[in-house]
């Protein structure tokens, strides 16, 4: 379990040789370290998927790929799949049960929608990527009709700066294929407002999956306003709660018993790196 977690993960080598030395001394068949090797590949993924969920520039449009791409390798038959098989169906059937309703909620249907990496590519089939644009469109219909959206700045989204997702990432050549093996279902909407602007942007094709999805919008702004305008609402929420979570904890290293004359003020510029600014 440490090994799976990352933390302190010895040689292989040195694992692989003292598990030879055990399983000589009780007789245990020698086939088991091909299969350890089988079980890591199929929950590696795992583990990098939630690395990336659990880190500070996680988004909302991260969860529905994420899952497809996990669907993708456990719902793969390969020759090596021999002794995982249950193993395989079995989370496969977990992660369905678990997390298959994304599909169906509109923050995260929208927020992938408008994510430039993942676009319309990413859901399990063509009835739920339609679906997820009816809502985008009910979305854009409500903000046609509001003068006060009209007239919001559609300024650089300055609400997160992402830091670039690491490109040696093992998953990044599924998730390159899923992009490029699904083209665009939105030739069925029509095109009306906005929804010019949605047929064009979904029908590009999908920007490299370390790029900055904020930083896109703030470049296409002129060209797709009201799109652009919708990205600052969705692409600005997290996909989880951990990492407001754990600014939470680093607050227990800032405000302690310590500092008794910290102030409110002070503590959150702390805490949130904003510069202080002390008054006599």
């Amino acid at each position: 379990r440490r090994w799976l977690s990352g933390r302190k993960r010895p040689e292989t080598s040195h694992q692989k040789r003292a598990l030879g030395i055990f399983g000589s001394e009780y007789e245990l068949p020698a086939h088991q370290w091909s299969l350890f090797e089988k079980t890591l590949s199929v929950l590696g993924p795992f583990e990098e998927l939630t690395r990336k969920m659990s880190s500070g520039d996680a988004l909302a449009s991260d969860v529905i790929p994420a899952v497809t791409v996990l669907m993708r390798i456990l719902t793969s038959e390969t020759d090596e799949d021999h002794g995982i098989k249950t193993m395989k169906k079995t989370l496969a059937a977990a992660v369905k049960r678990r997390l298959s309703d994304g599909e169906t909620n509109p923050m995260y249907c929208i927020a992938t929608l408008l994510d430039p990496r993942y676009k319309d590519r990413f859901f399990s089939n063509s009835d739920t990527a339609t679906e997820a644009k009816e809502m985008l469109m009910l979305e854009l219909w409500r903000m046609s009709t509001g003068e006060a959206d009209k007239q919001e700045d559609l300024g650089e989204p300055p609400v997160r700066k992402l830091r670039k997702v690491q490109a040696s990432s093992s998953l990044d050549s599924l998730f390159d294929e899923i992009a490029g093996e699904r083209e665009s279902t939105s030739q069925g909407l029509a095109p009306v407002g906005g929804a010019i602007q949605l047929e064009t942007y979904l029908g590009e094709t999908t920007t490299a999956r370390e790029e900055n999805p904020l930083q896109y919008w703030g470049a296409h702004r002129v060209r797709f306003p009201i799109l652009a305008q919708m990205s600052k609402r969705y692409l600005s929420a997290p996909c989880s709660s951990v990492d407001s979570e754990r600014l939470f904890s680093s607050m227990s290293h800032i405000a302690d018993e310590k500092r008794s004359r910290l102030t409110a003020e002070n503590a959150e510029k702390l805490l949130f790196n904003l510069p202080l600014t002390y008054t006599k």
